[in-house]
């Protein structure tokens, strides 16, 4: 077994056990008694906007691609968000859809470097508005939460700018070219021996170069189009957290989850758990407790929120990709 499965592995394991504490110590019977608890209308509602935040998320990443002059029909990305999620349950990791979603546009576009670009800066793009909507809830809900709260999400946020600042600066990634340019001359100093190297080297070069371009060809209307229908999205998805909230019967204020819904997609980004799971469900117990609701209440509204939020759309996703892979083998045989 190499590396990589021993890491997947490991994650799973990570999952089960903090899944497996969790129950122990809030209770199997009373978390799957208040989810059966839940009512319908708020989970379908819920459910419609989950939904509709994937279209508004796919509406971002065609505004990223046509500022690059990429066309893509708006229901090619939807259906390659469904299937990143089909990916985000398999894979070990919240990013896990990322990838998928990158090879899958550029087999489609034939631009890998700006497919891959546009799918890192619609991630990047969500995560701040995100951060940026918590420290604006921190001005009107800072009484509602401890001050050591207070001062991680602004540290938080402070992160997340900095991330960005190091993912978009000019000469770090002209430095890293730069730097990788001397192994392409090795290889044509040392003959064939190194000719993979600078094979390798070049397209790397080559690869980055193209990548960082991607990243400048955003004009400051397509950035602001974009941190507008972030915006949009990002009410999207704490509306959806409040209304499975509502349908578990409690009536903790909207404010809170302004503070803690973009505490916890970050968290849950962090790639020890298969996709999540577990750390998901922690972070909710933890923060939401601290609110005042009961924690087989906030235990239920973590697993919910993974139902219709990931585990939902991937199963229209396995769906997607299936009837997409039956067309592809048709036009092959044709």
């Amino acid at each position: 077994m190499n590396r990589k499965r021993l890491l997947d592995l490991a994650k799973v394991i990570v999952s089960l056990i903090l899944i497996t504490l969790l129950l122990r110590e809030i209770g199997l019977q009373e978390t799957l008694e208040k989810i059966l608890q839940v009512h319908p209308g708020y989970l379908l509602a819920a459910l419609v906007v989950a939904l509709l935040g994937v279209v508004v998320r796919g509406y971002r990443w065609q505004v990223l691609l046509s500022a690059l002059e990429i066309k893509v029909p708006l229901r090619q990305l939807i259906a390659l968000y469904f299937i990143g999620f089909l990916f985000t349950n398999v894979l070990p990791t919240g990013f896990g859809g990322d990838p998928i979603r990158m090879y899958e546009l550029s087999r489609y576009t034939h631009r890998t470097a700006e497919s891959a670009g546009t799918v890192l800066a619609d991630r990047f793009f969500g995560l701040i508005v995100l951060q940026a909507m918590a420290v604006v809830a921190l001005a009107f809900g800072y009484p509602l939460v401890e001050p050591w709260m207070v001062a991680f999400t602004v540290l938080l946020f402070v992160g997340s700018l900095a991330s960005v600042w190091l993912f978009l600066n000019r000469r770090l990634w002209q430095s890293l070219g730069e730097r990788l340019k001397p192994l392409a001359s090795l290889g044509r100093k040392q003959g064939s021996a190194l000719s993979k190297v600078e094979g390798k080297a070049e397209g790397i070069v080559t690869g980055l170069k193209r990548f960082y371009e991607s990243l400048y060809g955003y004009n400051v209307a397509a950035v602001g189009k974009t941190l507008g229908v972030s915006l949009v999205f990002n009410i999207t998805l704490i509306t959806m957290n409040y209304l499975i909230g509502l349908s578990l019967g409690t009536e903790v204020s909207i404010w809170y989850y302004f503070l803690f819904v973009p505490i916890t997609s970050i968290v849950t980004l962090l790639p020890i758990s298969f996709a999540g799971l577990g750390v998901r469900e922690g972070a909710y117990v933890f923060l939401f407790t601290q609110a005042g609701m009961p924690r087989e209440t906030a235990l239920s509204l973590s697993l919910l929120v993974y139902v219709i939020s990931i585990f939902t759309p991937g199963l229209i996703g396995g769906v997607v990709y299936t009837l997409k892979g039956a067309r592809d083998y048709a036009a092959e045989k044709g």
